[in-house]
């Protein structure tokens, strides 16, 4: 069993760490939603329409 965190630094630092890995999962979702899968659909689109084009 893990013993309780005693002293309020080690609560402090835990609350950080929580804050930031839950502030940090939030940003890489929104880059991903927002960036990267909006820039594969136009660059799928761009390799779709070339390859209509070659044929």
């Amino acid at each position: 069993m893990i013993a309780p965190v005693q002293n309020q630094l080690s609560k402090s630092m835990l609350i950080h760490i929580g804050i930031g890995m839950t502030l940090g999962t939030t940003a890489a979702y929104a880059y991903w939603h927002k960036i990267a899968l909006s820039g594969r659909s136009a660059r799928e689109a761009y390799y779709l329409q070339l390859k209509a084009n070659k044929d």
